[in-house]
């Protein structure tokens, strides 16, 4: 398959690396990158022969579910599959795939190791999706960390996590699930920790578009940047809720170092790492 014999078929048809498009689209894998068909292009028949050739493009990939589940995460229902409990998405992205790699046993130890589940599925060769309702246990981050550290052990692999909220499973869903995908491919290079949450990195996230456009913004960003120091302070204050005894004892200083490491930083920006509000500023510019 060529993109360009497909892009003169299908004109708004685009080429990216990212697997999710914020419109609802029929992607196809093509040399490491994705090609987005806009849905509102496509006649049912012309879906159903592009899944055909999909399936023939990537015969000894991942394996293609055709669960309810799945169907709305693709878009091919509007509604979920009834249920009465409040529904959460988990997604993993999987880096160091190799061929050998068997993406069924990967399944079925996530059922097992998760449990209980209502599905479990690849949306792309390196992301799995867990659905799962209220019935699911309620894992820490850092009990889900070991789970995944041993499923890295077994299958020789690297895993990010992002834990979706518990949302009611009404017409919106759909559109929450698919905006949660985009919120994860978009931070996963920016998670501080294996696991995160939407609470991790909505700052970062909401935030970061207004920020980039800002001049005020990236001349403050570029004083802090100024120094090595400054970073891990800002970071130590912000995690500590400015308390500066925890600052101190995080970053294995003296309290009277902290403070005047403070001090200089306050005569350099204008900025008082003292404020909360102006902590919050700071640590906006060095996510």
């Amino acid at each position: 398959m060529d993109y360009a014999n497909l892009k003169t078929l299908y004109p708004e048809a685009v080429l990216s690396d990212l697997p999710f498009m914020d419109e609802d689209t029929f992607r196809i894998p093509y040399k490491n990158k994705w090609i987005h068909i806009p849905k509102k292009e496509l006649t049912e028949k012309e879906w159903q022969l592009l899944v055909m050739l999909k399936q023939e493009i990537e015969p000894s990939s991942f394996p293609v579910s055709d669960s309810k589940w799945a169907e709305l995460i693709q878009g091919q229902r509007d509604l979920p599959p009834k249920t009465t409990q409040m529904i959460r998405l988990t997604q993993l992205y999987l880096e160091k795939i190799d061929t050998q790699f068997d993406y069924l046993i990967w399944i079925d130890s996530i059922r097992q190791l998760f449990e209980p589940v209502l599905d479990v599925f690849f949306v792309s060769s390196d992301t799995c999706l867990i659905i799962q309702d209220t019935g699911a246990p309620n894992f820490s981050g850092e009990e889900i960390t070991g789970i995944l550290q041993t499923l890295e052990d077994d299958f020789s692999i690297r895993t990010h996590a992002y834990i979706g909220q518990f949302w009611t499973p009404d017409h919106n869903l759909y559109n929450i699930f698919k905006e949660e995908q985009n919120i994860f491919q978009q931070e996963v290079t920016h998670m501080h920790h294996q696991v995160s949450s939407l609470p991790d990195i909505a700052l970062h996230h909401f935030t970061k578009d207004a920020l980039s456009k800002s001049a005020i913004m990236k001349e403050l960003k570029t004083q802090i940047d100024a120094s090595d120091d400054w970073h891990e302070l800002i970071q130590a204050l912000w995690q500590s809720q400015g308390n500066i005894s925890v600052a101190a004892k995080q970053l294995f200083i003296h309290r009277n170092t902290l403070q005047y490491r403070m001090e200089r930083f306050n005569e350099t920006t204008g900025l008082s790492l003292k404020n909360m509000d102006e902590l919050l500023l700071c640590y906006l510019l060095i996510l």
